[in-house]
């Protein structure tokens, strides 16, 4: 617990790498889904989702409705592109917080901004039903010369894949493969795809890419649901589909449609929405601010959401410095606390201008008032 309380200190203190370095003793002392759940804030500030996501997940494992690894799980998901899981996640930690300590609309914000992804890929896949399938069959392959001794057959991974003006990403729908397993070779004007499960091979992907793509710029992710291939469009317009044709057999000739990209000022997204999240985002915050509490309000909403994310220890330190000092103390320390007499004369002060007085109005005495 004193590795993770001088973990959140230097999180207030904007201090990230030693942040990072007391949440992982914390973790290797007493794993807690509140000491996963800081790390994983860490990387998503970072921007290291994954690991933000398998820390997430770690969490939930020990508590599966933990409020805030529930929250970043969702963000987590939501910047890999994986905008079911983080919908699911966003619909679950709203229903497990306490509106009265956790501010409920910025779940409304994600959540409409998974639903928007989710529909404009929905959009998306009607339009390429009407021409080009999202959902590729695998491609048929002769039977491949290979010195590994292993059994090449019919493919039973598929594939799908979307496209902006500027990239094409191709997922591969396959579970639990290993990146030593997968073999992409990526070339300029021809993509292969395979995949090595037990003894055998299939070959998922094998042809010519519809327009070249620049090789150093494309990349490769693997997950354990999953492999995403995103690559660079030479030029930027729309494909009319993956593939020209297959490297092996006859091919099929289609010349290139070229849609010109239309000239826009906004920022580049790479979400299927072509929503500018930044812009929206800034809406969407000045509409909260209309509401923001003000005053007293404000105050005991500061101070719930601070007890409300408080360790065992902070909370019984605000308990104690507040009751027994009537009001006029709220410390988070317990050290300090634990020992502190704030009824004793020679602790108690009153706030500036203020005096301690009996319930008759007799003055009562107090550290510093030359009584």
């Amino acid at each position: 617990m004193a590795q993770l309380a001088l973990a959140n200190q230097h999180v207030c203190d904007d201090n990230p790498a030693a942040a990072l370095i007391a949440f992982e003793r914390s973790i290797q002392e007493a794993p807690t889904a509140a000491a996963y759940a800081g790390r994983a804030a860490l990387h998503i500030r970072e921007r290291r989702f994954t690991d933000a996501l398998q820390d997430a997940a770690a969490a939930l494992k020990l508590d599966p409705t933990h409020e805030p690894s529930l929250y970043r799980k969702g963000v987590a998901c939501f910047e890999l592109d994986e905008f079911e899981s983080a919908l699911d996640a966003f619909q679950a930690g709203l229903k497990a917080c306490d509106p009265n300590l956790i501010d409920a609309r910025k779940y409304a914000m994600w959540l409409r901004k998974c639903e928007a992804e989710l529909e404009a890929s929905d959009d998306d896949d009607d339009d390429e039903e009407e021409n080009v399938p999202t959902q590729a069959q695998p491609i048929a392959t002769a039977p491949l010369p290979t010195n590994s001794g292993l059994k090449v057959v019919p493919c039973t991974i598929k594939y799908q894949y979307y496209q902006t003006s500027s990239h094409v990403t191709i997922t591969l729908l396959a579970q639990q493969i290993k990146e030593e397993d997968c073999t992409i070779d990526i070339r300029e004007k021809t993509l292969v795809v395979k995949v090595r499960k037990n003894d055998t091979e299939m070959t998922v992907i094998s042809g010519e890419l519809y327009d070249p793509v620049v090789v150093e710029d494309c990349k490769v992710k693997h997950y354990n649901s999953k492999v995403d291939i995103k690559l660079k469009k030479k030029e930027q317009f729309n494909w009319n589909e993956l593939l020209k044709g297959d490297l092996i057999g006859e091919k099929k000739i289609i010349p290139p449609t070229r849609r010109p990209v239309q000239s826009t000022t906004s920022t580049a997204t790479p979400y299927a929405s072509q929503r500018d999240w930044n812009r929206l985002e800034k809406e969407m915050e000045a509409e909260l601010e209309k509401d923001k509490p003000e005053g007293e309000e404000a105050l005991n909403k500061l101070f719930a959401e601070i007890y409300g994310k408080a360790t065992p220890e902070t909370r019984r330190a605000m308990n104690k410095s507040f009751q027994t000092s009537g009001g006029t103390v709220l410390s988070t320390n317990w050290g300090d606390v634990e020992k502190t007499d704030y009824e004793d004369p020679s602790v108690r002060q009153a706030p500036a201008g203020m005096e301690w007085k009996d319930w008759e109005g007799r003055k009562l005495p107090q550290k510093d008032s030359g009584t």
